[in-house]
């Protein structure tokens, strides 16, 4: 079982007790390519939501942030959220909650400059973490706050670089390598979260890896010393400059060619060839897109 190497606090210095939000979600010291794992703040945190499609409405009803820096516990919190909505039945039975006891939880703007404190100047860590970085910002949009800004590290991505498992969910994760299991519940998936974050710092730092850099380049399926793998022109001058683009794209599950429009995020170096990672707008996540399947792209 997990302990805290320190005591569970709430450092003012880190999360204070205020939770106001004004001002909470700029950072002007995020960590660097270059900054060691073990020297910087890394934020695990995890979600309950009140089902999976953020298309249907659904929402944050629980989150859990872990703040830590060299192996111990700066501040972390825990709390449930007002979602303003029901439960999906199917997530009701997951993560154990009912309409009425989150109805008496307070709205996330109660909790959201907490969770900024947290956050700020952190390497944000979850397990599939497009998921939920999706949710977090969209509740951070309902009260008219910036999205999270900064380096993330997803350990879904990591443990299929490092490991070979037939599965690799959080639980199976925990499940195999006895870690601290996790109970969809907020707070005890991240402490499982933490726990899985630790075992794959040790498999990367035998490979040469201790840099975020190195770390967040190995999420790309680069190695150290590994050269970045080429974009065509256009693709490389919408990474360059923070634009989306409208593609053309062959998919295996449609026999005609279909149009997205993507926010390209980053490109990795697979067996098979050069993938962009996007966000798509029509699907609302972020996806995987083979460069010789663009057949088309244009600049929006």
């Amino acid at each position: 079982m997990w302990r805290p190497r320190c005591p569970l606090r709430r450092s003012a210095g880190v999360g204070g007790q205020d939770s106001g939000v004004e001002g909470c979600f700029t950072d002007s010291q995020l960590p660097t390519p270059d900054s060691r794992l073990t020297d910087i703040p890394l934020s695990f945190f995890d979600l309950e939501t009140t089902g999976l499609d953020l298309r249907e409405g659904h929402r944050v009803c629980e989150i859990a942030l872990l703040r830590v820096r060299g192996g111990m516990v700066e501040d972390y919190l825990g709390t449930t959220v007002r979602p303003g909505r029901k439960l999906d039945p199917q997530a009701a039975a997951v993560n154990g909650f009912d309409d009425e006891e989150l109805a008496a939880a307070a709205p996330f703007y109660a909790a959201a400059g907490r969770v900024a404190a947290l956050a700020r100047g952190a390497v944000l860590i979850a397990h599939n973490l497009p998921f939920d970085m999706a949710f977090l910002n969209a509740e951070l949009a309902h009260i008219d706050q910036p999205s999270l800004i900064g380096p993330t590290l997803d350990t879904l991505t990591l443990a299929r670089r490092l490991l070979r498992r037939q599965f690799y969910s959080l639980a199976a994760l925990a499940s195999d390598l006895k870690l601290t299991a996790p109970t969809h519940r907020a707070l005890a998936d991240v402490l499982s979260l933490r726990d899985l974050f630790t075992y794959l710092q040790a498999a990367m730092s035998e490979r040469g890896i201790e840099t975020l850099g190195d770390a967040m380049r190995l999420e790309r399926g680069l190695l150290p010393g590994a050269p970045e793998p080429d974009a065509p022109p256009l693709i490389a001058r919408a990474l360059a400059e923070g634009r989306p683009l409208s593609i053309r794209y062959r998919s295996r599950s449609s026999p005609e060619s279909i149009t997205r429009t993507i926010r390209p995020i980053y490109l990795t170096s697979e067996t098979n060839g050069t993938y962009l990672r996007a966000y798509c707008e029509l699907r609302q996540d972020v996806r995987a897109f083979a460069i010789n399947k663009i057949e088309e792209a244009e600049l929006r």
